[in-house]
């Protein structure tokens, strides 16, 4: 069941980051940090986090939110899905909510960055397949040697 994650939720999203390989156990701070601003002094900036539960586990996971001095342009901040729940349709379910979230909000563009490393073929296959442009790429983006390439999905004609 796909809903809006709640501070309860912050260990095993963090842990759930950690196992789908989007973080390293070094970097979970990163998610602790931003999971405290999105419950805390930046509730109302507009970020959105939400979960899929299944039989009251998290098993897949998405944030994003809106680009500041854009016109309803959003970001994908990081969308993942624990991996034994892969190749069950969780992350492509996961995606079609935060699209209809932001369409039933009359939002414009959806963003997402990812890295053009090897490692990545599979989430890049999954945007392009789900309907996503590849937009741009910054060399050097990450680190040296290690690309940023931009999706993009227009959400409304």
């Amino acid at each position: 069941m796909i809903r809006p994650a709640t501070p309860d939720d912050t260990q095993a999203i963090v842990d759930l980051t950690v196992d789908a390989e989007l973080f390293t156990t070094e970097e979970a701070v990163i998610v602790t940090q931003m999971l405290a601003d999105h419950f805390g002094p930046k509730a109302g900036d507009g970020q959105v986090c939400v979960v899929d539960d299944v039989e009251n586990r998290l098993v897949a996971l998405a944030y994003y939110e809106p680009h500041v001095a854009t016109d309803r342009t959003w970001e994908l901040v990081m969308i993942g899905v624990h991996r034994e729940q892969h190749r069950r349709g969780r992350g492509a379910a996961l995606l079609h909510h935060v699209e209809d979230d932001l369409r039933s909000r009359e939002q414009r563009l959806l963003l997402v960055e990812t890295s053009a490393l090897p490692a990545f073929d599979r989430a890049r296959a999954f945007y392009r397949a789900r309907g996503y442009d590849e937009e741009a790429r910054v060399r050097d983006y990450f680190q040296d040697g290690d690309d940023m390439v931009l999706f993009r999905k227009k959400l409304h004609p």
